[in-house]
């Protein structure tokens, strides 16, 4: 059997090679189209990514099943099994498009709707031009040979140039078309919008960005990231669609079944997260970070 760990590198070793291909079509020239409404961008590039991940995949577990955000929309998987892969091949396609090199590749591993490994790759200014986050259930969490850990987070930081970040603005500015009211309270540490989930959330774990409100967003976006944070010793708190709590994070789909209809509910599955270090993202002491 293959334990979590093994499950971590095999995916790091997926994510390196799809990045060499990303990162080598990065300000290339490309076909772009849109999907389902106009700022809703896909390339080539992110369809070829997902393709070299499901390849890989497909070769050394034939029996798993995976959902990919670039999936044919009239795609059928036939059968059932107890662990789905989760690839977003690139997030941040538009940072991408447009040459911001804040963009991501997701992928991760869910035992019956749970995440157990996963890892992030994103560009960076090193040497290889690359940094990989990763993690495994009960093995903590890294950034290449850096073991991550939010625990000690101080939460005055938000007052000194600490940055918070928001996916979605609808927390902030309200939003009509799902009753969410404007936020009256002044929303603390120096405000960004990023672009892209998964990277948001490896900059989580790194501390460097202090805490965050993320989504609405797909199980593709949150698959590796949620397990990072929690095992980087942060704190992962679902919230509603009026982004109220509903406590900590554990599965995607609660009261989990594992039968035909499952793929098709974690397809469609869509959410929000309140995460950061606990010292920070504390809900009996909210003006921690608010």
């Amino acid at each position: 059997m293959v334990t979590n760990n093994e499950l971590k590198r095999f995916i790091i070793g997926l994510v390196k090679e799809a990045g060499k291909y990303v990162l080598n079509s990065f300000e290339g020239e490309f076909e772009v189209s849109f999907k389902d409404r106009k700022n809703n961008l896909v390339t080539e590039i992110d369809k070829k990514s997902q393709l070299i991940i499901e390849k890989i995949i497909i070769s050394n577990f034939p029996e798993h099943k995976i959902i990919g955000e670039e999936d044919q929309k009239d795609k059928k998987i036939e059968g059932i099994s107890e662990y789905v892969w989760v690839i977003d091949p690139i997030d941040g396609t538009t940072n991408f498009v447009n040459g911001i090199p804040n963009f991501s590749i997701s992928v991760a591993i869910l035992k019956n709707c749970e995440p157990i490994a996963g890892a992030i790759w994103i560009p960076w200014p090193n040497k290889k031009r690359y940094l990989i986050f990763s993690t495994a259930k009960g093995e903590g969490s890294w950034a290449n040979n850096v073991r991550l850990n939010l625990s000690g987070s101080d939460p005055n930081s938000l007052d000194s140039g600490g940055i918070s970040s928001y996916s979605s603005l609808s927390p902030i500015i309200g939003n009509q078309d799902r009753n969410i009211i404007p936020s009256k309270e002044i929303l603390r540490g120096e405000k960004r919008v990023i672009g892209s989930v998964a990277y948001e959330m490896a900059m989580i774990s790194k501390g460097a960005i202090k805490f965050a409100l993320l989504g609405p967003a797909y199980i593709w976006d949150f698959g590796a990231g949620l397990l990072m944070i929690k095992e980087a010793n942060g704190s992962v708190i679902a919230l509603d669609s009026n982004y109220s709590s509903t406590g900590e994070f554990r599965s995607f789909l609660s009261g989990f079944e594992l039968n035909k209809k499952t793929l098709s509910n974690m397809r469609n599955w869509e959410g929000q997260f309140l995460v950061g270090s606990p010292n920070i993202i504390n809900l009996a002491d909210s003006k921690k970070f608010v």
